[in-house]
């Protein structure tokens, strides 16, 4: 249950969407100043400017303290764009699931050194015959404090290749957020991302081009997103992960629940406001 839970925190914790400038998080427009949004597992966000936002994960920031913040810039060859740069410290995770019995992910007989994660990207957003585009491309950066055993890492979807930056120091990502009106209230959302350990496989290690040797994930959603106003909406849809792992390549429908061996559909609620002066 336990791995359950955190995988699906994973998955929601990952939803992503746009309408105009509001529910924006993925595309290179942020968030209107003084705006903000949150949902069920999405994280919060706040416009603190006119070009800044700010978002952190309400619910991981006890277990994962978090920061992000975007900056918008202007536009290249036809596309808006803007930067992200992102922190967490997942040291207090690690070390909650490091147990034996029930949600016990680690041996708790390793110990967990404490890691501080750094992202930037930057991103891109075009509407193209009607369709919202936006392509994103950034490098993540683990550091670590003391010597990490690599038996320590979560071979999970979702988790294994965000947490792989921390061996091998660091990682490549890549995304493409594809949405289209249908209806006054109705969006769908495709969205495909990347991620990319350069150099983590020991396989053919003595090839020349032993950088471009590493484990790879793909990640993809499918998004129905209802809205009832502005200010609240309803999404569900699907995630799907395929990847290269320790114990060889795997791909999963989520959520899934493994007491009823099932997928369910993501639900989830989300929110939004104003903050008064």
């Amino acid at each position: 249950m336990k791995v359950f839970f955190i995988t699906l925190l994973f998955v929601c914790a990952s939803l992503r969407a746009q309408e105009g400038r509001i529910w924006d998080a993925h595309s290179a427009y942020v968030i209107p100043e003084k705006r903000w949004e949150v949902g069920l597992f999405q994280a919060f966000r706040y416009g603190y400017s006119e070009g800044y936002e700010y978002s952190t994960h309400p619910i991981w920031f006890f277990i994962v303290p978090n920061l992000s913040i975007k900056k918008s810039s202007g536009e290249i060859l036809g596309y808006k764009t803007a930067s992200r740069l992102r922190g967490y410290y997942p040291t207090p995770l690690l070390n909650m699931v490091s147990k034996t019995g029930i949600g016990g992910l680690i041996d708790p007989g390793l110990t967990i050194p404490p890691l501080v994660g750094l992202s930037g990207s930057i991103i891109g957003s075009r509407n193209i015959y009607g369709f919202d585009y936006s392509i994103s491309a950034g490098v993540d950066i683990g550091i670590t404090s003391g010597k990490l055993d690599h038996r320590s890492n979560i071979d999970l979807p979702m988790i294994y290749h965000r947490m792989g930056v921390f061996f091998n120091g660091w990682g490549l990502s890549w995304g493409l957020d594809i949405q289209k009106k249908v209806k006054e209230n109705i969006r769908l959302h495709v969205d495909f991302d990347i991620r990319f350990l350069p150099g983590l496989s020991d396989k053919n290690s003595d090839h020349f081009y032993n950088m471009f040797n590493g484990e790879s994930s793909l990640e993809h959603k499918f998004l129905i997103i209802w809205s009832r106003s502005s200010n609240f909406r309803i999404i569900t849809g699907y995630k799907l992960v395929t990847g290269q792992f320790p114990y060889g390549v795997d791909t999963r429908v989520l959520p899934y629940i493994p007491m009823l061996e099932k997928w369910v559909p993501i639900f989830e609620l989300q929110w939004a406001g104003k903050a008064f002066n």
